[in-house]
């Protein structure tokens, strides 16, 4: 198992941000190549961005939405998507899905100068999360791909946060669910909840 650099409680939801999510639809086509489903891909992540806002304003926590992180600029964009990526590797890992052959979620750095994303966001820790599904040809889920390494869980789920004072993923969490299906918006409430729910246990939530 992974090891987190530190406990949810060390993490500030008043220094805290969170981006819009990562989602990720694949579908297998009959020699296992996987090709990214755009359509439903962007319908999912509009809702479980709606879904992460509600959650991280619940918290005090705070939400930039692509408009903020295209304010921000180039090094804004650059640290977003390596965000989503190492957040799935780390989700991947922890799921014993694949392994990337480290031993803490902070052995997942990104190297650039952060100062100015810092500076722009107004924020010490970010939270990125990563929804990703594959499924068969046919539309349906797949757990197994033959011919492959590693088996391709039906829905893998991800949650990280990184500190922007060093780059360092310093708190993740995971969830495989091969059952759900995140066209369901109902799915997908209950996948960033249950990811959430052990970063933000001693804030209260507003009444």
């Amino acid at each position: 198992m992974l090891q987190n650099r530190v406990p949810a409680d060390a993490i500030s939801p008043d220094r805290l941000v969170a981006v819009p999510p990562h989602v990720l639809i694949y579908t297998l086509d009959l020699n296992t190549h996987a090709a990214v489903e755009d359509q439903p891909t962007e319908a999912i992540a509009t809702t479980a961005a709606e879904v992460l806002r509600k959650n991280v304003d619940r918290q005090r926590a705070r939400f930039a939405d692509r408009e903020a992180l295209a304010a921000c600029g180039p090094a804004c964009a650059k640290f977003y998507q390596w965000g989503g990526r190492a957040t799935l590797e780390i989700g991947l890992q922890r799921e014993q899905i694949k392994s990337f052959g480290f031993h803490s979620v902070s052995d997942w750095a990104f190297h650039d100068d952060l100062s100015a994303v810092r500076a722009s966001l107004g924020a010490d820790f970010i939270l990125f999360v990563t929804l990703k599904q594959t499924r068969q040809p046919n539309g349906q889920r797949t757990v197994y791909a033959p011919g492959h390494t590693y088996i391709h869980g039906a829905q893998i789920d991800a949650a990280c946060v990184a500190d922007l004072r060093d780059g360092a993923m310093v708190w993740c969490t995971s969830l495989q669910d091969d059952i759900g299906d995140l066209a369901d918006p109902g799915r997908v409430l209950v996948a960033i909840h249950a990811m959430l729910k052990g970063l933000f246990v001693r804030v209260p939530p507003r009444s």
